[in-house]
């Protein structure tokens, strides 16, 4: 078997992955600076106001998934339905040492890996978790698998 295409593949992946781990450095995706809980209690607020589900994303910036799931929220048809769902805050959890009273708040959803993703209803209640890891490999997942993830977790909100 011919490992040139393989070989060239993988630098391929390893090119694209450096980028978007110094794209997402330069953005900051998951501010360290930023009040989680601050900004967790305003989506809340927001939430109970126009019935949206709050989507805390807990994650860091070296985190290439983290990064890739950026991505996927940003593709068209998930940004649109993102929208018009949910809240999103992000929650930076450093090197798994940052706000972790949040983490312990919301089931330590972590446990599996990051990203991972918290749902919370306006009345509190949590709806979803990613605590499996089911978000860890989302390198692996598409726009449409996210897509069907928030639809499957908004259905018994609404």
């Amino acid at each position: 078997m011919n490992t040139t295409p393989r070989r060239a593949l993988l630098a391929l992946a390893a090119a694209v992955a450096l980028t978007c781990a110094s794209q997402a450095h330069a953005q900051r995706l998951y501010n360290p600076r930023a009040n989680a809980r601050a900004e967790i209690d305003s989506a809340m607020v927001a939430a109970r106001a126009d019935h949206k589900l709050v989507l805390i994303d807990f994650g860091a910036d070296w985190c290439l998934d983290c990064v890739i799931l950026d991505r996927l929220f940003q593709d068209a048809d998930v940004a649109a339905y993102l929208d018009a769902h949910y809240h999103v805050v992000r929650v930076d959890v450093g090197q798994f040492d940052h706000n972790l009273d949040l983490v312990k708040k919301f089931g330590s959803p972590i446990e599996g890996g990051v990203p991972a993703v918290v749902v919370v209803a306006p009345t509190g209640r949590m709806v979803a978790t990613t605590r499996d890891g089911a978000l860890e490999s989302a390198r692996r997942m598409n726009p449409a698998q996210v897509l069907a993830m928030l639809r499957r977790w908004a259905a018994p909100a609404a």
